[in-house]
């Protein structure tokens, strides 16, 4: 056996700058990796934002156009004054659409109808020919305007219209939207969430401190066009805390803000001369490339250290060792080697197959939703089409009462649509619970009205048993109104097959709580469903009848107001379901929680 010989203190000092770079390579590498991660989910980000916030505007879009074909309101522009009728209609559509306002401007822009006509603030009298929806709107063109109203202040998009009728250009139909809800929900959301406007403006923002600032500075020329149209009010337009720091891409860069770092995803939004960004902090990037770059340095020290003992102690033992010991220690390291390599091919096959499993089960739970969503959605399309055609009829009878029940109708239809892609978001986000007064028996009559089509069609009997006494409690009219109309769907579709047909639906007081019971006289629910009904995407239906989310979505309304949920078969037949929730006991209204 050779004479052990300690490396040359040349070849010691090459071993550590190699070990030192790759400690360096391999902190860059985690880097990048988790800037890629971080790159990809604000991608994943930005399409959910864009989706939600098209989804808002688009919810409105149709609102100009309506009030553009509206016999009354070209009558009233016509006319040239004001129209009481009018006022009170703009007022209940605008509260049965749930927008800011709606208003009607004349060919001068002074507006001779508005929504708000009974406040202080109303907009009648008002001119807003300033405005560039008007200006667009003159022009033939749907005008689409963020700013701060002039008159109340607020901030809010604007959607108009041209009202003409015979070819001759009457006026303007305008709807404001309030885009605050839509900021609370990425506050709340813990995302930063930016959007800016063709001069670079942030006009939305979850971030109220950078909100009305500017990503660079304005020209005078810009400036000259945003007072024009008054758009941002008195809002100074300082320049925003985001220092671009490096540039890493056309949508992609790392800025900074209040000291820390971000990485800025951008995306323009089509349609708009808008850009969409979102913001996500560089501190957990940072921190896992300083975590690789520690752990490494601890190995290459433990390495040198291990290093330094063995080469001693090498040479205290290297005169006893004998050649069969080596041999024995290579025969070892083989085993471990071919265990290690055992160990990695298990792994990797454990992985694929659990990626395979998951791919699975996503492709199974996509294709159950999508047949439900498409079942729909079908027959109300259908159903639009027929009142569309029967409405270009109408238009050219000129009968204008059945005209208006058409398009009530389609309204309907569109807000039945509405109703189930919005099953999805609700089960996906839980909002906040907005308290009120809510009668049990009002709301019961609501959710009768909704599903009385349902009876008639069924031929379903309905057998109600109400306390003479209102039965009120605390929470929200909208939401217990569609656990009501979840259940009392569910009843019916149980008694397609059966007869005789009878729903019963019961109120009562018991203590400090109000029992809700609704029993049909179905073929009940089988034992081994009766502990999944509130799972989600769970169904006894078949394939395109329905999604599985009512129950589950009832059930999360009925938690979040403090009650209670179950289902139970009857005695004799069919099923029961009952709730019971707290009664109203000097609780204040509109409490949040």
């Amino acid at each position: 056996m050779k004479d052990f010989r300690p490396l040359a203190p040349g070849w010691i000092l090459v071993l550590a700058l190699l070990l030192i770079s790759g400690v360096w390579l391999t902190s860059r590498w985690a880097h990048s990796v988790e800037l890629d991660a971080l790159t990809a989910t604000g991608e994943e980000r930005l399409t959910l934002y864009a989706g939600t916030l098209r989804g808002a505007l688009d919810r409105y879009a149709y609102l100009p156009y309506v009030l553009a074909r509206n016999a009354q309101v070209q009558q009233m522009l016509m006319q040239g004054g004001s129209s009481p009728q009018v006022n009170r209609y703009l007022e209940e559509l605008n509260r049965e659409a749930g927008c800011e306002s709606l208003y009607v401007m004349n060919i001068l822009g002074d507006t001779l109808a508005s929504s708000n006509w009974r406040e202080s603030s109303s907009f009648i009298g008002r001119n807003y020919a300033f405005r560039p929806y008007f200006t667009e709107a003159m022009q033939g063109r749907q005008g689409r305007f963020f700013a701060i109203g002039v008159t109340t202040g607020q901030p809010g998009f604007f959607m108009s219209h041209p009202v003409r009728r015979d070819g001759r250009f009457l006026g303007v139909a305008v709807v404001k939207v309030d885009l605050d809800p839509l900021q609370d929900d990425w506050r709340e959301g813990g995302e930063t969430v930016l959007v800016s406007d063709a001069n670079g403006v942030l006009f939305l923002s979850s971030r109220g401190d950078w909100k009305y600032t500017t990503l660079a500075p304005l020209s005078a020329e810009q400036r000259r066009r945003i007072r024009a149209g008054r758009q941002y009010g008195n809002q100074p337009l300082r320049l925003s805390p985001l220092q671009t720091i490096e540039v890493l891409g056309e949508n992609l860069r790392i800025v900074r803000a209040d000291g820390e770092r971000y990485l800025l995803v951008s995306r323009p939004l089509p349609g708009f001369d808008w850009t969409l960004m979102h913001l996500a902090s560089l501190a957990p990037v940072r921190e896992r490339s300083q975590a690789v770059a520690i752990i490494g340095t601890v190995l290459v020290l433990l390495l040198f250290a291990c290093g330094m003992y063995m080469r001693e102690r090498r040479q205290k033992q290297l005169s006893r060792r004998k050649a069969g010991e080596a041999e024995a220690i290579k025969a070892i390291n083989l085993r471990l080697q071919e265990e290690i390599e055992e160990r990695r091919w298990t792994e990797r096959a454990l992985r694929d197959a659990q990626a395979e499993l998951v791919q699975s089960s996503k492709l199974a739970a996509l294709g159950q939703m999508s047949a439900g969503i498409v079942h729909e959605l079908n027959q109300p399309i259908a159903a639009m089409r027929t009142y569309a055609a029967s409405g270009r009829l109408l238009l050219d009878r000129h009968e204008e009462e059945q005209l208006r029940e058409t398009f009530a109708a389609i309204t309907r239809i569109t807000e039945h649509m509405a109703s189930v892609t919005a099953q999805l978001k609700i089960f996906a986000h839980k909002a906040p619970l907005q308290r009120e007064r809510v009668a049990i028996q009002a709301c019961l009559d609501e959710a009768l009205a909704l599903t009385a089509p349902l009876f008639s069609e069924a031929g379903v009997d309905l057998v109600r048993d109400l306390p003479d006494q209102e039965v009120t409690i605390s929470g929200g009219s909208g939401r217990l109104r569609q656990v009501l109309v979840n259940l009392i769907r569910n009843g019916i579709d149980a008694m397609r097959d059966s007869e005789p047909k009878e729903l019963r639906i019961r109120v009562a007081v018991e203590g400090q709580e109000v029992e809700i019971e609704v029993r049909d006289s179905g073929t009940g629910i089988a034992e081994q469903d009766l502990a999944e009904l509130f799972n989600p995407f769970f169904t006894t239906k078949e394939v395109g009848k329905g999604l599985g989310l009512g129950l589950s979505i009832s059930y999360r309304i009925v938690t979040d107001l403090g009650g209670t949920i179950r289902a139970m078969n009857n005695p004799d037949r069919g099923a029961r379901f009952i709730v019971r929730l707290p009664l109203l006991n000097g609780q204040s209204v509109g409490e949040k929680r």
